[in-house]
């Protein structure tokens, strides 16, 4: 997130403000070092450039041993003296450590990820997909209905944008259908293309498998030709093993292109700004890309928010009336009932908004919480998380943790007290921990010691690094063993009395590995709401630190994500001050996607007929 750093700077940074301070023959405390320290301190807080317009005439940051009295130069007056020797900052596309554009200063492979991204982004935007209108529009009606009379049907809209795009996005909360949509987006595509090669990933494994486990469920129950549902792909991938990763580096890239017609991302709010760049870098000119996700949730761990840019951050999805008409036309609208802005982005065009949850209503206790906590209605969420007459949410601000920790052991007792691991795997999942921070009292991984140690207590668990009945996070990708970052399982003894890991399959048969085979793993009753992305669970309690120790995390994205992660109840430990606090601060991250999408004006695209 965007903001004055007051602590420290990290070791990185210095060493990287020593080395231009060196390459520039200029000392530690001038201009260009200090940025560069700087720069290199907010893109690792996932930044992906130093936005100087924000902080001149404000005070520079906390750096060992330096004068912190003193304040940032004007904003011209900052940009000459960066550009001044010439060597270690230059414009656009030159070969120097940073690069400034603009007001903007990126390090240099930085500016060159966020250029591939929005070069390749505004070239399928220029073009869209040719398409039998005629034939589209029967299926259409045949997979989603003809509702015309209803209003809008934001599913049908949805896939009617993406069949028609070389570029789309289908973004929507739990329970809006964006699965639904997808597996009837794609059996439009193979109707429209026969033969069209389709591939799926997600970052991570365990949304990789989600995604496989949905879409098998899904086309299974769609009208279509049994040849259409067999040619639907079932299968997805990492995004790293799409690309081939290894220790060497990316099979897969411009001069090496991935073999595919069409390539839908899972999960996309996940994917930092360097992925997505190594993806659209490999990505043939003519295949199309759809992305889907939560613009939102949580943006990507690493540096950048792609999704977020991409779809405007939280701007309304309006289209232009050429579109609208298209749209209209396809699906069987009233064009009045479309939001429709001439002035509105390119990009807009290709960004399908999901606005109907088919698992929340309006009197669900969740849904609202989390439809107040995404308006930043700080006062509403209080008043809403305080109704004592909503079964689905708790909250105890004045709980001590203490008393907090023994209810949740107490409620993670029914698993370990089962005799069939099948039945204890499921009693497990019902439920999760989701803390905003690993570390400190209020962390994940203090919260899985104190859980350990009173189960421990109970008679449930016995002491060891590895026993029965503990839960396993695999904290990497292990490929040989069908194992992924964010799998989780349970050490469980078979019928020999050996211990086993044991995890789900995707098609959700039992399978068990030999403990001493696992993959680098941790304790998993408990969570980060990070990690806890694109998984449900049918009650979650969330813990938040207090304000003074995450003041920096707490935002409205985290308390999103972790309640919308809750099925049917939803349990918050956090004072009141820190629920207003994360309702009010937005993950603002500094970079110049959006701008060069033109959400906030700039240059326009010119579109090229259908091909």
């Amino acid at each position: 997130m965007s903001q004055h750093i007051e602590q420290p700077q990290s070791r990185l940074s210095l060493l990287f403000s020593r080395f231009i301070a060196e390459k520039a023959n200029q000392s530690l405390n001038s201009v260009l070092a200090r940025t560069a320290a700087w720069l290199s301190e907010v893109q690792q807080n996932g930044d992906v450039c130093l936005d100087l317009a924000l902080y001149t005439g404000k005070p520079w940051p906390d750096q060992k041993g330096m004068n912190r009295s003193d304040l940032t130069p004007d904003l011209d007056v900052w940009c000459r003296e960066l550009m001044r020797d010439g060597i270690c900052v230059g414009g656009p596309g030159e070969h120097t450590p940073m690069i400034l554009d603009g007001h903007r200063l990126y390090l240099n492979r930085f500016w060159r990820y966020e250029d591939t991204v929005a070069g390749a982004i505004k070239s399928r935007l220029q073009t869209h997909v040719h398409v039998e209108h005629e034939a589209l529009k029967k299926g259409l009606v045949r997979l989603f209905g003809d509702d015309r009379e209803a209003g809008v049907n934001w599913q049908k809209l949805a896939a009617a944008l993406a069949v028609t795009r070389h570029f789309s996005v289908i973004s929507g909360g739990p329970g809006t259908g964006k699965t639904s949509s997808l597996v009837k987006v794609l059996a439009l595509l193979l109707e429209q293309h026969p033969g069209m090669y389709i591939r799926m990933a997600a970052p991570t494994g365990k949304a990789a498998a989600r995604m496989m486990e949905s879409i098998r469920q899904a086309k299974s129950k769609l009208d279509i030709d049994d040849a259409i549902r067999a040619a639907i792909p079932d299968e997805a991938s990492t995004l790293h093993r799409l690309l081939g990763y290894s220790p060497a580096g990316y099979r897969h890239h411009s001069m090496n292109p991935l073999i595919l017609d069409c390539l839908v991302i899972d999960e996309a709010s996940m994917v930092d700004l360097p992925m997505m760049a190594r993806l659209l870098d490999a990505l043939p000119q003519t295949a199309q890309l759809i992305l889907l996700g939560d613009r939102d949730q949580l943006a990507s761990v690493d540096a950048g928010n792609v999704l977020g840019d991409l779809t405007g951050h939280g701007h309304e999805i309006e289209y232009r009336p050429e579109t609208a008409e298209l749209l209209a036309s396809l699906t069987g609208v009233n064009m009045g009932l479309l939001p429709v802005n001439p002035d509105a982005p390119v990009v807009a065009d290709a960004i399908a908004l999901l606005r109907k949850s088919y698992r929340f209503d309006e009197n669900s206790g969740i849904g609202n919480l989390a439809r107040h906590i995404n308006s930043g209605a700080a006062d509403q969420t209080i008043a809403w998380l305080s109704d004592h007459s909503c079964a689905e949410l708790s909250w105890a601000p004045d709980l001590v943790l203490n008393t907090l920790l023994e209810q949740i052991a107490d409620s993670y007792m029914p698993y370990l007290l089962e005799q069939d691991i099948a039945q204890a795997l499921d009693l497990f999942e019902k439920q999760r921990v989701l803390c905003a921070v690993r570390q400190g009292p209020y962390g994940m991984e203090s919260v899985n010691r104190e859980i350990a140690r009173r189960l421990i207590a109970r008679g449930l668990l016995l002491h060891g690094e590895a026993v029965a009945g503990m839960p396993v996070m695999i904290t990497g990708n292990n490929y040989e063993l069908n194992l992924f970052n964010g799998d989780v399982g349970l050490l469980w003894r078979n019928q020999d009395g050996q211990l086993r890991a044991y995890f789900r399959a995707g098609d959700n048969a039992l399978r068990d590995i030999s403990v001493q085979s696992l993959p680098q793993y941790e304790l998993s009753w408990a969570m980060t709401v990070h990690k806890s992305q694109g998984s449900e669970f049918e009650h979650v309690v969330a813990i938040l630190p207090d304000i003074e120790a995450g003041r920096a995390v707490l935002t409205r994205e985290l308390l999103y994500t972790a309640v919308t992660r809750a099925k049917n109840h939803f349990t918050l430990f956090a004072g009141s001050e820190a629920v207003r606090w994360a309702v009010i601060q937005t993950v603002n991250r500094s970079t110049g996607l959006a701008d060069r999408l033109n959400w906030s004006g700039g240059d326009t695209i010119t579109l090229q007929p259908d091909q």
